[in-house]
C-alpha cells in the first residue's frame, strides 16, 4: 500500500507509559472506512527506518476519527523505528500516509465476538468496543508487558474483559491458551478476531481451524509484528525466486486473507519461515 497522502501532526499526547496518541490533519482526499480496526501506513523515510525488511513505512491503527482528520496510537515501549518516531514526533511535523485498510467484519450482532490481542492490538480493540452496539456480546483478552498500560474501555455492549501479563517481547504469550479457553466456553460458532505477534497469531489460527474446525468466515487473525524480524528476513532472503513467486501466487485477490492462509501456512512451514 503506497503512502502518498500528505498529513500534518496537530497534537501529541502521552496516554499511558507505553502509548502516545498522535492526531493528524488530512484533506478531503482521505476518508475513513468506519471500521474499528482500520489502519494506515505512515511513511517514516529511508533515513529513519532500517530497510532490512524492505519497507520504510509502518502501519498504525486509527484509534478515532476527529474533525478534519484522525487519531492513531503508537506503542513506544519497543526499540524499532516506529516506536522511535512515536517518541519524537511533534505538532507541525508532516508525514505521508496511505488510504486505510481494515479487517474487522463480524456477522450479525447475535454472534458472540472473541477479541484477543497484545499491546499492539489495544487501540483497535478499544475502538471496536467503543463503537459496538448494546446488542453485541464480547469476550476480550488483552496481554500487556505492564499493567501500567491498562485503561478503561467504555462500550455500550456487554463486555467481559481480562487483562493479562505476557507476550509483547517480554515473555511467553498467554493468548493461545486464552483463545482455546474462550472457544471451549462458547456454545455456538463465534467470530474470532486476533491481532498480535505473527508467530503467536499463526499458532492461534492453526488451533482454531485445525483443532476446533472453525470456518474462515468465523476468523480474522492478523500478525501485527514479528518478534524476530532479523531471523525471519534472513530465512526469507535465502529463498529462491521460485519459492518467493510461489508464495506471492497464494495471495489471490478473489479470496479473503483467511482463505489464502489455508495455502500460505503450509508453504511457509515448508520454507522454514
Amino acid at each position: 500500500m503506497e503512502s502518498t497522502i500528505p498529513a500534518t501532526v496537530t497534537d501529541v499526547e502521552r496516554v499511558s507509559p507505553g502509548f502516545v496518541r498522535v492526531a493528524l490533519a488530512v484533506d478531503d482526499s482521505w476518508s475513513s472506512l468506519g471500521v474499528g480496526d482500520e489502519f494506515i501506513h505512515v511513511e517514516l523515510g529511508a533515513a529513519t527506518v532500517d530497510a532490512g525488511d524492505g519497507h520504510t513505512a509502518r502501519h498504525y491503527t486509527i484509534s478515532g476519527v476527529i474533525p478534519g482528520g484522525f487519531e492513531m496510537e503508537i506503542a513506544t515501549h519497543g526499540h524499532g523505528p516506529g516506536a522511535a518516531w512515536g517518541t519524537s514526533v511533534l505538532p507541525g511535523d508532516g508525514v505521508l500516509i496511505s488510504e486505510p485498510k481494515a479487517y474487522y467484519a463480524p456477522p450479525g450482532a447475535e454472534v458472540p465476538r472473541l477479541l484477543l490481542g497484545d499491546a499492539t492490538a489495544l487501540p483497535a480493540i478499544a475502538r471496536i468496543l467503543a463503537e459496538a452496539s448494546a446488542e453485541e456480546w464480547f469476550s476480550v483478552v488483552i496481554e500487556l508487558g505492564t499493567m501500567a498500560d491498562a485503561r478503561a474501555l467504555p462500550s455500550a455492549a456487554h463486555v467481559e474483559l481480562e487483562w493479562r501479563i505476557g507476550g509483547n517481547g517480554v515473555g511467553p504469550s498467554v493468548l493461545p491458551d486464552a483463545a482455546a479457553r474462550l472457544l471451549d466456553a462458547t456454545d455456538r460458532e463465534p467470530y474470532l478476531w486476533v491481532a498480535c505477534e505473527s508467530v503467536v497469531s499463526r499458532r492461534i489460527r492453526s488451533m482454531a481451524r485445525v483443532d476446533r474446525g472453525l470456518p474462515t468466515r468465523a476468523l480474522r487473525i492478523v500478525g501485527y509484528w514479528h518478534a524476530d524480524q532479523e531471523k525471519i528476513m534472513s530465512v526469507w532472503n535465502s529463498l529462491t525466486d521460485d519459492q518467493k513467486e510461489r508464495y506471492a501466487a497464494v495471495w489471490r485477490e478473489d479470496r479473503t486473507d483467511e482463505e489464502n492462509w489455508i495455502e500460505a501456512e503450509p508453504l511457509l512451514r515448508a520454507f522454514g519461515v
